[in-house]
């Protein structure tokens, strides 16, 4: 028996597969699994034909709680590279390839993920386990991810604001997964690259809206958060008659001038201050 942490633990179990079936595992492990999917998307090793995820319905909450976290789940399971449904499940295990191997979770102290026992199993009790599980398997509750796929987010932020696309998608990689108190998620996100690119702030709520992102309102707030803590301001456009529109612009040099990376790190300390 060894110990691995549920992303070392996902990359061995999948690496060289052509199908698994992961059994019972919890949220960070499913956390660390979509993570793996989506490196194997855009790297170089090769991603397993498919994954199955069999587990219980407030796992699948908890998991994808995070924007960017089920965004990255729905383009997984647009491509056919995973499959989610819910059960009762109180056993812990992957079977991959027809191979059985026993999962443990322990939980950590402090912010650190939880550590994961591996244990492969006999070969004997291999393939009866495995048949067991398929029986389940076809017996659960389909999963949906209403969260549009990143790809989704990215590609209609291009359609209208090609300019401005790279730097959302960087700053998604620089922001990563939340953990549920972090400042800065995935809506503010959007706010701050409409401001570093002067962008209309009532077209991007409209944006936001139609494509799934968040509501206008949501924006509005994050705007009203960042013009609070000195980072972004507005300027009122002259439209003439009807509903008064404001461009969002950098309130300080850092949002026009750093790159992603220091830009989320620069923020966080603003919006927690």
């Amino acid at each position: 028996m060894t110990t691995r942490s549920p992303s070392e633990l996902v990359r061995e179990s999948i690496a060289g597969a052509e199908r698994a079936l992961l059994v019972g595992p919890g949220p960070a492990t499913v956390r660390a699994l979509v993570a793996e999917l989506r490196d194997r998307r855009t790297g170089d090793a090769p991603p397993p034909q498919s994954v199955r995820l069999l587990c219980t319905p407030e796992t699948v909450d908890a998991a994808l709680d995070d924007f960017l976290v089920a965004a990255d789940a729905a383009d997984a399971m647009e491509a056919g590279r995973l499959a989610v449904r819910t059960a009762a499940v109180e056993s812990s295990l992957a079977i991959v390839d027809g191979r059985a191997m026993a999962q443990f979770s322990l939980p950590a102290a402090g912010p650190a993920p939880a550590t994961v026992l591996g244990a492969s199993g006999g070969g004997a009790v291999d393939g009866p386990l495995a048949a067991a599980y398929e029986d389940r398997w076809d017996g659960a509750d389909e999963v949906s991810v209403d969260t549009p796929g990143r790809e989704t987010v990215l590609d209609t932020f291009a359609d209208r604001w090609p300019d401005a696309a790279p730097d959302l998608a960087a700053l998604f990689d620089a922001v990563g997964p939340g953990t549920g108190d972090e400042p800065l998620d995935h809506v503010t996100a959007c706010t701050l690259v409409a401001a570093r690119n002067r962008l209309l702030a009532m077209r991007l709520g409209d944006w936001a809206e139609s494509v799934g992102v968040s509501s206008r309102t949501e924006v509005a707030r994050a705007k009203a958060r960042l013009v609070d803590a000195g980072v972004v301001d507005t300027v009122r456009e002259p439209v003439g008659v009807g509903r008064p529109r404001h461009r969002l612009v950098p309130a300080d040099d850092r949002l026009a001038d750093a790159d992603p990376s220091e830009l989320h790190a620069a923020v966080g300390v603003d919006l927690r201050g």
